[in-house]
């Protein structure tokens, strides 16, 4: 519930800012990058931090990856300017690469086969649950104060809480594979780019659908947030279907 999805339960916040920071230039712009910031700190970071993760061991990574993503998810309660929020959110993105590797990392490792598929269906259910928790939380704080949006991610330390006393870490061999087995199936390139594309739809219904939703139908925040919910929903729905779909096609 942590990753992705996450990283728009602000959207309902974004309309406020245009008025909150009207003296800055570009505003509607600087603040869409609310939301596609961490993205960029995905993009960017995610390729090197798995060899970190491997040399500094995959619960230590989520122990630090929880606690940097309550820390710099929360830092838009207390900070002042645009830009220092700015930045707070590219870190954000960072400790969103972290969980999502790790957890993919530790599904691997706990599941196999057939358990794997239907663990990942579920876990894809959840993400799209996080994604309705969030959006309709974040929607219900936005209609109190713009800042108190940022609360939200303060429930990354209760999870911390469950990571410290319930994680064991399993200690995987990898066997030694000759580099022509480590190249990529060409057919994943189009499973990329498909991804890209689900990537760049996705995107525009949390930027775009706020502005709509409040400045032209003057809805609360928590009506925006239900409204854009109901993808989300959806989305869970789909996941859930996955291991039996697999069976068929």
């Amino acid at each position: 519930m942590l990753t992705m999805m996450s990283n728009v339960a602000i959207v309902t916040m974004l309309p406020h800012l245009s008025t909150i920071f009207k003296n800055i230039e570009n505003i509607e712009l600087l603040s869409r990058l609310m939301i596609t910031l961490p993205s960029l700190a995905i993009a960017i970071f995610a390729p090197f931090l798995g060899h970190i993760i491997n040399k500094f061991g995959k619960k230590n990574s989520l122990i630090i990856a929880l606690f940097s993503y309550s820390l710099f998810g929360t830092a838009g309660f207390y900070l002042d300017t645009l830009f220092e929020i700015l930045v707070s959110r590219f870190f954000f993105g960072i400790a969103i690469a972290t969980l999502m590797i790790v957890i993919t990392s530790l599904i691997g490792d706990y599941f196999k086969n057939e358990a794997r598929y239907k663990f990942m269906g579920l876990q894809s259910a959840f993400i799209s649950i996080g994604g309705v928790v969030f959006i309709v939380g974040g929607g219900v704080l936005s209609d109190i104060g713009w800042n108190y949006t940022f609360a939200i991610y303060a429930v990354g330390l209760i999870v911390l809480i469950f990571v410290l006393k319930y994680l064991v870490e399993h200690k995987v061999k990898t066997s030694l594979i000759d580099d022509e087995e480590h190249l990529l199936n060409h057919n994943l390139w189009y499973i990329y780019l498909l991804a890209f594309s689900l990537m760049l739809v996705f995107y525009i219904v949390p930027t775009q659908m706020p502005f709509l939703m409040i400045n032209v139908f003057n809805a609360s925040g928590m009506l925006t947030g239900e409204i854009i919910a109901v993808a989300f929903v959806f989305n869970a729905a789909g996941a859930l279907t996955f291991a039996k779909l697999k069976k068929y096609f």
